[in-house]
């Protein structure tokens, strides 16, 4: 019986030990994550034209309120949409004792169908933890483009 008390009180440390850790990791999934100021992000226009969709995950440190850092472990195929996130997240500003690290997903789509100009996305924003884009792609206005159209025919 003294074994089980003893292994339950050291399952109950490892439990709060755990919590705390979590919630030093995580402090602005929290109490203190209300975003006070945020620029409107957006989906880059080289991204648009080259139909890149994705992903992007950030992790973002947090001093006095200001977003100080962010990295992302998403594939380098999203570059593009990467560094749109990062820039957009570091226009994000907190109270001003906040202080901590959180995760954000910045989530790029494109509707299946086309437009004839180009639009604003539809923009959902779950702060601060998640940003959706869903943009619509614009149609390719020449009539002779397509693969191979720019490629020189022999007798040209």
């Amino acid at each position: 019986m003294r074994h089980g008390k003893a292994g339950m009180a050291i399952v109950t440390l490892l439990a709060i030990w755990g919590l705390t850790r979590a919630y030093a990791q995580d402090s602005l999934a929290r109490a203190s994550a209300i975003v006070t100021h945020a620029e409107i992000p957006r989906y880059p226009a080289l991204a648009l034209a080259g139909r890149l969709t994705g992903s992007v995950h950030l992790r973002a440190a947090v001093e006095h309120g200001v977003v100080v850092n962010a990295k992302s472990d998403s594939p380098s195929r999203l570059e593009i949409l990467i560094n749109e996130a990062i820039e957009n997240v570091k226009t994000w500003r907190f109270a001003h004792d906040a202080t901590g690290s959180f995760d954000v997903i910045y989530s790029f789509e494109l509707r299946p169908d086309e437009g004839v100009l180009p639009e604003n996305p539809r923009i959902e924003m779950e702060l601060p933890t998640l940003v959706k884009l869903v943009a619509r792609p614009v149609k390719p206005t020449c009539q002779d483009c397509g693969p191979g159209s720019f490629i020189r025919q022999p007798g040209d």
